[in-house]
């Protein structure tokens, strides 16, 4: 056993988060956590790394466990990628530095060069048994896997944000840790880096927990769901399609439990009501005191809970009227950006009530080819035209609000000036009373995306751009979309790494490779 919780209780101003929570981690266990935003996932975490304290209950850690774990923040450095990564090896870089000492003395005539010599042989025979000749090559091995094999010369002061995200991983990754904690690990990484994560975790003899919504990597990686539910924690083994399908039975079986237990309390009360009737008609007093009885057995009763299931957040979108046959007409287009090209001669065309996801690596030019269909840039060479009568809903990947100080209710009330059928909205969106005071900039990364999909959704469009739409989304979030999205008969454009939403509601790919964009069938997604 690696870690072990036992009825841990933890409250966050008052309000409880986990009432007598239990879990346990054993060696070499591959186990993925779910649940709704909110409900404490990356609290969990830091309890297990011991940075986040509980109320009360136990947990309990093996001696010596080595924890590696992706933080929220990470500390600057003025280092380049892979001597960042080389750094983190304290104990390697303890050693190279009295290597450096000794091969200074050996040059010096007055030094015992004999002593020094087997002292710098035994530092060698310790170095290389810790790794250190193969570290260069592991690191480079990493940064090629997670698509950061160009940037590892790169100050990690000039990377992106989710560059770092990604050099984060990586140095847990490479580090020899009993235990994993991974948060969203796929949020960063094109298809081909999270293929690369998913060989590296099925290979690994580590155990590892991971918080993820992209339900096919975690189908791919995981042997058991443990899922955060009401403040408690229920496991499921198997992967996430077989969680599917263990909670719908458990559910049922919850409901059915719900419904002869509430049947039989039913039938309880008639008999007291009963027998009080009959008391009181016949003045025998055997009767109260069955009633009595059936009081007593009725109030030991242990009530089932209904089960509750998750709040419809998202109503359907209002559409425009069709648009012409041609929606976008791309004709021989090429861009640069800075001095790289994205790509050149390409042309392509959508086509009226078709849904395609643009695929490629990271840096390729997804993004940028949106941007060009919305006429934010313009080819450098080539043309892109849209059809007749297109009308646009477009969701970016950050989203930035224009009066970030604005009260959530506020900013509905801007195009829906009725403050009941705003409210109302709102709880469809799952903004409810208290929320609907909140400033829009201390929404959270999900509570953005929901709240501007609102917005959009009640935009008359026949032509949907989305730009990573579900991330920041909890599974559940991600399924009302899903739905949403199948009655939507208007045109459908994203930029999209999840393959189970890909899957679910697209039919045509444009994949940028090589510099060129092509259209493509869904089916060429398995090649």
């Amino acid at each position: 056993m690696l870690i072990q919780l036992n009825k841990i209780n933890k409250n966050f101003g008052g309000t409880p988060l986990f009432e007598s929570l239990s879990f346990a981690i054993n060696e070499q266990e591959k186990i993925g956590l779910v649940g709704a935003n909110g409900t404490g996932k990356t609290t969990l975490f830091r309890i297990i790394t011991g940075a986040e304290g509980i109320d009360s209950g136990k947990v309990s850690r093996k001696k010596g466990l080595k924890i590696g774990y992706v933080p929220q923040s990470f500390p600057q450095s003025h280092s380049t990628v892979s001597n960042y990564l080389e750094e983190s090896f304290f104990e390697l870089q303890n050693l190279k530095k009295q290597l450096h000492v000794y091969e200074q003395k050996m040059s010096d005539s007055t030094e015992d060069l004999e002593h020094m010599i087997d002292v710098y042989g035994k530092l060698q025979q310790e170095f290389e048994d810790a790794g250190g000749y193969e570290l260069e090559d592991r690191i480079l091995t990493m940064l090629k896997g997670l698509g950061l094999e160009e940037k590892a010369d790169t100050a990690i002061s000039a990377i992106s944000g989710g560059e770092r995200v990604r050099v984060e991983l990586a140095k847990v990754l490479l580090q020899e840790t009993d235990l994993l904690l991974l948060d969203e690990p796929t949020n960063h990484l094109d298809l081909a880096g999270i293929r690369w994560l998913e060989s590296y975790l099925k290979t690994t003899r580590v155990a590892y927990l991971v918080i993820s919504h992209d339900r096919m990597f975690l189908d791919q990686v995981t042997e058991k769901i443990a899922e955060i539910e009401e403040g408690a924690l229920i496991e499921y083994p198997g992967n996430y399609s077989r969680y599917v399908q263990l909670k719908k039975a458990r559910i049922a079986e919850i409901t059915k439990d719900y419904e002869l237990q509430q049947k039989e309390v039913q039938r309880l009360k008639r008999m007291i009501r009963r027998y009080r009737q009959w008391g009181n008609e016949g003045g025998d007093e055997a009767f109260f005191k069955k009633a009595k009885e059936l009081e007593h057995r009725l109030a030991k009763l242990t009530i089932v809970k209904p089960p509750q299931p998750p709040k419809k957040r998202l109503e359907s979108i209002d559409q425009a009227s069709r648009s012409g046959k041609e929606v976008v007409v791309a004709k021989n287009i090429g861009k640069m950006i800075s001095e790289r090209l994205l790509f050149v001669d390409s042309s392509f065309a959508i086509y009226r009530q078709e849904r395609i996801a643009i695929l490629g690596k990271n840096g390729s030019g997804k993004s940028t080819l949106l941007q060009m269909i919305l006429g934010g840039l313009l080819a450098d060479e080539g043309v892109i035209t849209l059809g007749a009568s297109v009308k646009i809903g477009y969701l970016p990947q950050t989203i930035i609000f224009d009066n970030p100080n604005e009260r959530v209710l506020g900013f509905v009330k801007e195009f829906l000036p009725q403050e009941q059928k705003a409210r109302q909205t709102l709880a469809h969106f799952g903004f409810y009373s208290e929320d609907a005071k909140r400033r829009v900039k201390d929404l959270s990364g999900g509570e953005r995306v929901r709240l501007y999909l609102l917005k959009l959704f009640h935009k008359q469009t026949n032509f949907l751009i989305l730009d990573e739409p579900t991330n920041h989304l909890d599974i559940y979030a991600r399924e009302e979309i899903e739905n949403l999205l199948s009655e939507y008969t208007g045109t459908l454009l994203a930029v999209t790494h999840d393959r189970y939403f890909l899957k679910k509601n697209f039919n045509k790919l444009l994949i940028v490779k090589d510099q060129q964009i092509k259209k493509e069938s869904i089916d060429s997604l398995n090649d």
